[in-house]
């Protein structure tokens, strides 16, 4: 089976990608998927976060107040880095368990992993594409979601440039441009990892 890595930086189209590869028929999975799930109100992960964290990052109703965390990770480095400390292991761990039940099943998968040079991951991969926008157009599409301009740079600030995991990748799919360009971008990937080894 193999293994195709998808990364990039915030808000430069990465699960849009991914989206357009599930429609060919590819097999998909997400690391920020299963973060998400991981979090769920009574998992082990939602409880070692608010033991590390304290109620203060929960809601009302006992959820994860999720933008509330993000906020201070994003402000704070001491915090993002418990965080990771916490998070990593656990995403990373459920992710394999995925991509081995998968063995068999399928020839082919694209896995969304935002962190894959941050936590070194790129050798679980057969081959890695980095989805890159500029860095207007990451700070106009995070402003269009309604986050502060002090939150935008921040986040900004906090990850690792995409011009820096460009060296890792087998595919560049520039999402500055349009949508119709980079559904072209994902077709010719496409067809190089599955007509030429009759994939699918």
């Amino acid at each position: 089976m193999q293994r195709i890595a998808i990364t990039g930086g915030v808000a430069e189209g990465k699960t849009t990608v991914l989206q357009m590869f599930a429609a060919l028929g590819a097999t998909t999975l997400s690391s920020d998927a299963i973060a998400a799930t991981l979090l769920h109100p009574g998992t082990d992960l939602w409880r070692q976060v608010i033991q590390e964290f304290g109620q203060a990052i929960t809601t009302a109703d006992g959820l994860l107040a999720r933008e509330r965390l993000a906020q201070w990770a994003f402000s704070e480095v001491r915090v993002r880095r418990r965080l990771n400390r916490l998070m990593h292991p656990v995403v990373v761990h459920t992710l394999e368990e995925q991509l081995e039940a998968l063995r068999g099943s399928t020839l082919l998968v694209f896995v969304e992993v935002p962190l894959l040079v941050e936590v070194a991951l790129q050798g679980w991969f057969d081959g890695v594409i980095v989805v890159q926008a500029t860095p207007s157009l990451q700070q106009r599409r995070l402003l269009e979601r309604g986050l502060p301009h002090l939150r935008v740079r921040h986040i900004l600030q906090a990850q690792l440039p995409t011009r820096c995991k460009v060296a890792f990748a087998d595919w560049v799919v520039r999402t500055h441009r349009s949508l119709v360009s980079v559904q072209r971008q994902v077709q010719r990937i496409w067809r190089s990892l599955t007509e030429s080894r009759g994939v699918y």
